[in-house]
């Protein structure tokens, strides 16, 4: 059976390298932001926008 190029891939994966770390903390910061927009929102709506 003939190696398909899918397999060869396979075998010569690369080591897992991390992400450098201020992609990591800029994704906490956009979680951040994202769940205080999110709150933000709940509270508008229970409060029918009056704050």
């Amino acid at each position: 059976m003939e190696n398909t190029p899918e397999k060869e891939s396979v075998d010569q994966q690369q080591p897992y390298v991390p992400r450098p770390k201020w992609q990591v903390w800029m994704a906490r910061a956009g979680l951040v932001v994202f769940l205080l927009f999110v709150v933000w929102q709940l509270i508008q709506i229970a409060t029918a926008g009056m704050l």
